[in-house]
């Protein structure tokens, strides 16, 4: 049974695409197959799959002829299916001969996204409102979680992994409830640790929303595909500068003040529905490394490696030596002082791999 991973945050630019994409590929290198799905309707975890050359060149017919194709799964295809009134069992079975899209990483496919998802999202919020009086409408909300699960079965993936746009519309809120995990980006700036507060009021809200949806549908818990209960993994902190191996001054305080807020503040929020992980458990993946709970990882910057990763198809840590010297035109002092950070980024996302697989297999 595949286990299913949001990546959330409704506050933007806190690297949630990119880190979907990392940790998809090193889930994938661990011999994982995986998927990862793009529910932003700006599309941009399938542009990083794509490459540059595929979203810049004009002259590129590889887009419009995936979507175009019958032979390809993509959201576009799910959501008019779905805005139509199709069933999930109806949209599989028309979908029986279609194919995903394969990445750099054999293990790792991509479910692409489109910019329709976000008139899914409409009728989601919609529906999540007037079911009770409509009962016609009833079906709207789990249906895209059902279709996604099927197409996990089907392809028997391990992990799949779901990039979430930074909003908190119907559509969110079905997909991070109907999850099995979810993880929280985060930058160390004070925009970051302002939306702690609301972020842990709307999963507070999404959960007990869907609950009364559920009880005023009659829905069987035990088979309803949003089952009402990711359990937080934890915190990713990122995009900082570092300096000696640790985060500047400046940067460590904001990661203190954002990881003292989750603590206090959004954790013990989770506790009383049941949607984070135990605390000796978390205590445990941690073992061996200087990371405290919830803290699952700290990334620094990319800096001119997140360029290079963005025309090869591949995160910073999967490119070659050549692929660094001839893409950034670099050698010598330079080169290697690229590679060596290419290495250091491998061992933190390898380490982050480890701990999830750990934390989702207890």
């Amino acid at each position: 049974m595949a286990k299913s991973i949001c990546l959330f945050n409704h506050k933007g630019g806190v690297s949630k695409t990119t880190t979907a994409f990392n940790l998809g590929w090193c889930l994938a290198g661990s011999g994982k197959n995986v998927l990862i799905v793009d529910l932003d309707p700006q599309c941009n975890l399938s542009g990083l799959v794509f490459g540059y050359d595929a979203t810049m060149d004009k002259n590129d017919y590889r887009l419009p002829s995936l979507y175009e194709s019958r032979h390809n799964l993509t959201m576009r295809s799910i959501v008019e299916s779905l805005i139509n009134g199709m069933s999930p069992e109806s949209f599989m079975l028309r979908e029986a001969e279609s194919k995903l899209l394969p990445t750099r990483n054999d293990n790792l496919q991509l479910l692409p996204g489109d910019l329709s998802v976000s008139k899914l999202d409409s009728q989601i919020s919609v529906s999540l409102k007037i079911a009770r009086g409509i009962p016609a409408t009833k079906n709207i909300p789990g249906n895209l979680p059902e279709i996604l699960d099927k197409i996990a079965v089907k392809f028997r993936f391990d992990y799949v992994i779901y990039d979430l746009s930074p909003n908190i519309g119907g559509l969110n809120e079905i997909m991070l409830m109907a999850s099995d995990y979810f993880i929280v980006p985060t930058s160390p700036d004070y925009f970051c640790f302002q939306a702690i507060t609301s972020l842990k009021m709307n999963i507070e809200d999404w959960h007990h929303e869907i609950n009364g949806f559920i009880r005023d549908n009659e829905f069987d818990k035990r088979t309803f595909a949003i089952k009402n209960q990711p359990m937080f993994l934890g915190t990713i902190h990122q995009r900082y500068r570092p300096r000696s191996g640790k985060p500047a001054a400046s940067f460590d305080r904001w990661i203190g003040e954002i990881r003292d807020a989750m603590n206090d503040e959004f954790i013990p929020s989770l506790r009383k529905i049941n949607c984070v992980i135990n605390g000796k458990i978390m205590l445990r993946a941690l073992k061996g490394t200087d990371l405290v709970p919830y803290d699952l990882a700290q990334i620094p910057d990319f800096n001119s490696l997140i360029a290079i990763s963005q025309r090869q198809s591949c995160p910073i840590f999967a490119l070659t030596d050549d692929e660094i010297r001839e893409t950034a035109s670099v050698a010598g002092v330079v080169a290697n002082t690229m590679i060596a950070s290419r290495d250091s980024f491998r061992k933190i996302f390898s380490g982050l791999a480890k701990r999830v697989i750990y934390l989702t297999s207890q």
